[in-house]
């Protein structure tokens, strides 16, 4: 039974990843889902992946254990599907209270139609069903329907009707293309992995406060979301993976953006010295934030800061969170590993606070209320732009160090660096509580982040510079299922 549910697995994600171009076939695969996206308010994200240069990249074959699981699959898989290029998906909303969405919706080229029933037939056991002029096969949450040369699967928890979810699904398969931003996305070169989030379906999409907006707030919502997307593309190289982000919005939510990137990177000045090991800034322009946030959704900052905000408010005779904040914010992490690779960390913090923040905080000073102090670390300390606490202050003229790979550090809206060279796995991800991140941490040495209105890039380090970083972490993560396997006596 295990095994063949690892092998309708294994079918499945090669359905799932699979394209071909047979010049027999009136459309492409980007043309089919194309044609799903028109029109269609429930797709939230959408995109492409390119499984066999991911298993190549990865270099699966040198792996004994998933060679002998993967490599005899996919020869066989493709007797009926080309396997060598795109595949593509639609994820559905509302997403759940895990981030997961509400169903996925995979899209498959089929080489050999025949070959595919025996398969699943013959060496599967799973009893296929004619509806609608497709043949489809089911188990648990996932249902697979095929006609022709095109194949879709559907994932989706609970109990639902197989056979309208195939119709439906097919049906749109079918009906005009789309046109605009979604062409664009679906159209373009992208990583070994792309993702294009619709924002207009996400809210229209989305529970909670957005739900319970008025018709005329969802209306001018919609028309403010309308053609927004947002286009990720992820590359796995030798040495690196690198996550490109692209916002393409229409001009009057651009034009709502707030975060507020400088090149001159102001933040450094405010946050010590020394060499750090991690940072993280902001800079932001507050007004525009606020009223973005309360036109999402009304009182929104009001809401989430909750009523010591509003006391603070009162107390300062603040309309809103611009009279406090200039929306400049940073943290700065040294420490350097000892013998073992576990540090002790030392934190210099600044968050810029206008002065109407300040003198109620001189005022709470002078009232006898002593600034709040976190564990060891030093108080927090008034100064004339905001407040900070220093475990390594600078002396005016020293200014930090950043290190190589953060060097655009402080310049965009949001920036981050992490220098990973010489800690502890075991020990860094006990900090963060993500035992699953101690993979990542064995294979990378720097990780940074930038992000602006226009997007961002996320940008991984590997150790090795001339080995793939998806190889990498191959062999790290079987290095540890072994490892985990010899403890269970396996």
């Amino acid at each position: 039974m295990l095994a063949k549910k690892i092998a309708f697995v294994l079918l499945s994600s090669v359905l799932v990843f699979s394209s071909c171009s047979d010049s027999e076939v009136k459309r492409e695969m980007n043309e089919y889902v194309s044609s799903y996206m028109n029109d269609n308010k429930e797709v939230i994200a959408f995109g492409k992946a390119h499984l066999k240069t991911i298993l190549d990249k990865a270099d699966y074959s040198s792996v004994g254990i998933l060679n002998a699981v993967v490599g005899s699959q996919m020869d066989r898989f493709a007797t009926f599907i080309d396997i060598s290029g795109p595949i593509y998906y639609a994820a559905h909303g509302p997403l759940k209270v895990d981030g997961s969405p509400e169903k996925v919706v995979l899209f498959i080229r089929v080489k050999n139609k025949e070959e595919l029933s025996t398969y699943l037939q013959s060496e599967m056991s799973y009893d296929l069903n004619e509806a609608n002029g497709f043949t489809y096969a089911s188990s648990g949450d996932m249902t697979l329907g095929f006609k022709q040369h095109l194949a879709i699967i559907i994932l989706k928890g609970g109990d639902s009707d197989e056979v309208e979810l195939l119709t439906e699904a097919f049906k749109r398969t079918e009906g005009e293309m789309s046109t605009g931003r979604i062409a664009d996305i679906l159209n373009s070169n992208s990583g070994d992995f792309q993702m294009g989030m619709s924002v207009q379906n996400l809210y229209g999409t989305a529970s909670g406060d957005l739900a319970k907006a008025s018709k005329s707030e969802r209306a001018q919502l919609d028309k403010l979301f309308t053609d927004a997307f947002v286009n990720s593309n992820l590359k796995f190289e030798n040495g690196r993976a690198v996550l490109e982000i692209k916002n393409m919005f229409g001009k009057e939510l651009q034009s709502k953006l707030f975060l507020a990137g400088d090149q001159s990177a102001p933040i450094l000045k405010e946050l010590g010295s020394g060499t750090p090991r991690m940072g993280f800034s902001m800079n932001m322009d507050v007004k525009k934030m606020e009223s973005l946030m309360n036109e999402l959704s009304q009182n929104a900052i009001n809401n989430k800061l909750g009523p010591q905000y509003l006391f603070i408010k009162l107390g300062t005779g603040s309309k809103d969170l611009n009279d406090l904040w200039d929306g400049k914010m940073g943290l700065v992490m040294f420490g350097e590993p000892d013998e073992t690779g576990a540090f002790t960390p030392e934190i210099n913090a600044f968050v810029g606070i206008k002065e109407k923040g300040r003198d109620a905080l001189a005022s709470l000073g002078e009232a006898g209320m002593s600034m709040i102090k976190i564990g060891t670390m030093p108080p927090f300390t008034i100064g004339k732009n905001g407040i900070a606490v220093m475990s390594k202050p600078g002396d005016g003229v020293q200014r930090l160090t950043l290190p190589k790979g953060a060097e655009n550090f402080g310049k965009s809206g949001i920036s981050f660096f992490l220098n990973l060279e010489g800690l502890d796995p075991d020990d860094m991800a006990d900090m963060f509580d993500t035992p699953e991140l101690k993979i990542i941490l064995n294979v990378a040495k720097f990780i940074s982040f930038e992000y602006s209105n226009d997007g961002g890039k996320l940008i991984i380090i590997a150790k090795d510079g001339k080995e793939n970083i998806l190889k990498q972490a191959m062999t790290e993560a079987m290095t540890e299922l072994s490892g985990k396997m010899g403890n269970l006596g396996v």
